[in-house]
């Protein structure tokens, strides 16, 4: 169950949280950050879940299964209001001043202007990955979080917590969700581990097969984008679902506008691993041939997968290293992204020696 799994990944963290509330010393915002999303989010839900649980177990821990703590998992509860990044671009959209549309930061202050309807008189707002906000958004923000209507709470997530304004960072009570492990779950994954090892150990002077591992490396990218469909969809099933059963066709139109966006936020995690991904098999190929041993990998599993040679060429390990940070270099600029990886991948297996 979501709520135990969080309590028992971050014991020391929740009995902290569930101190506070017993005593009524919870906070009015929490900056969550850490490196895994998936924890992220998880931290999210058992603190929105901590506040509106209607049955809690011993020590006011979320029970999970009253209709609060189930409606908080499906993100369906009435009282519950989420914004994330949107679009290409990849931002959170800061909205028109007097008519702000939806799963805009205007828009998500707007909805804090009233008090809640709710028995318990709690509201939430939760913020993915909060520092795509840019710094007039963060502005346009600090009142509302700096001064929050009594019962209300907001839930700030990020995996990088230096790219938000200081002033920003210092409204919030600041919870870290440090697993320090790299998790990569994207359809394509192993696939992707699988033509590194080729690139690096086999297609060592060989352009043809260096450029059919590029083509095969492009599919690959090419099936994030249905991968972070699936996952919206998923995740905003119950919600549209809720949507479609009311008479509001507004409601059902701003749902699915918000379904699609959480589609691009997807892709955008994704293609964010998979680079991540890229980079950390050519840093482990590095750090081996340096060593001489898989022992003391941070993620030797990436290379566990597939079979590997006695030890690699440090010239070529190194060359890897090189283009793979060249790499996510030369993506972060409004360039050809498939001419940048085939280009990484004929680097690497035809490519000349790196000075050390």
């Amino acid at each position: 169950m979501l709520y135990r799994n969080f309590e028992e990944r971050f014991p020391n963290l929740t009995a902290g949280l569930l101190n506070a509330y017993r005593n009524e010393h919870l906070g009015g915002a929490y900056l969550l950050y850490g490196d895994d999303p998936t924890w992220r989010e998880a931290g999210a839900m058992y603190l929105a879940a901590m506040t509106v649980c209607a049955d809690p177990l011993e020590g006011a821990r979320p029970c999970g299964k009253c209709r609060n703590c189930r409606q908080i998992s499906e993100h369906t509860y009435a009282e519950m209001f989420e914004l994330s990044p949107s679009g290409k671009a990849g931002y959170i959209r800061i909205g028109d001043e007097s008519a702000p549309e939806a799963n805009t930061l205007r828009w998500f202050v707007q909805q804090f202007e009233l008090a809640s309807s709710g028995i318990n008189g709690r509201k939430i707002g939760i913020i993915h990955n909060c520092d795509a906000m840019n710094s007039e958004a963060q502005n346009a923000f600090l009142k509302t979080l700096e001064e929050p209507d009594p019962g209300v709470i907001f839930i700030l997530l990020t995996g990088n917590p230096g790219a938000l304004l200081a002033t920003t960072r210092s409204r919030c009570q600041l919870l870290p969700l440090l697993t320090n492990t790299l998790q990569y779950d994207f359809a394509g994954a192993a696939e992707l581990c699988g033509l590194l090892n080729r690139l690096i150990f086999e297609a060592q002077g060989n352009i043809v097969l260096a450029s059919g591992i590029a083509d095969e490396m492009l599919e690959l990218t090419g099936k994030l984008s249905e991968d972070s469909s699936q996952r919206a969809d998923k995740a905003w099933e119950k919600r549209l679902e809720q949507a479609s059963n009311t008479e509001d066709k507004s409601l059902y139109k701003r749902i699915a506008e918000q379904r699609d966006n959480a589609g691009a936020s997807f892709y955008l995690m994704l293609r964010k691993q998979f680079l991540s991904l890229l980079h950390s098999y050519c840093a482990q190929v590095w750090i081996w041939s340096q060593t001489g041993t898989l022992d003391g990998l941070n993620n030797r599993e990436l290379l566990e997968q597939q079979p590997l040679p006695e030890k690699p060429d440090p010239a070529v390990a190194r060359r890897a290293l090189a283009e793979a940070d060249k790499l996510l270099y030369r993506l972060r600029f409004q360039v050809d992204e498939k001419l940048a990886i085939r280009s990484f991948a004929v680097n690497i297996a035809c490519g000349g020696d790196i000075p050390d």
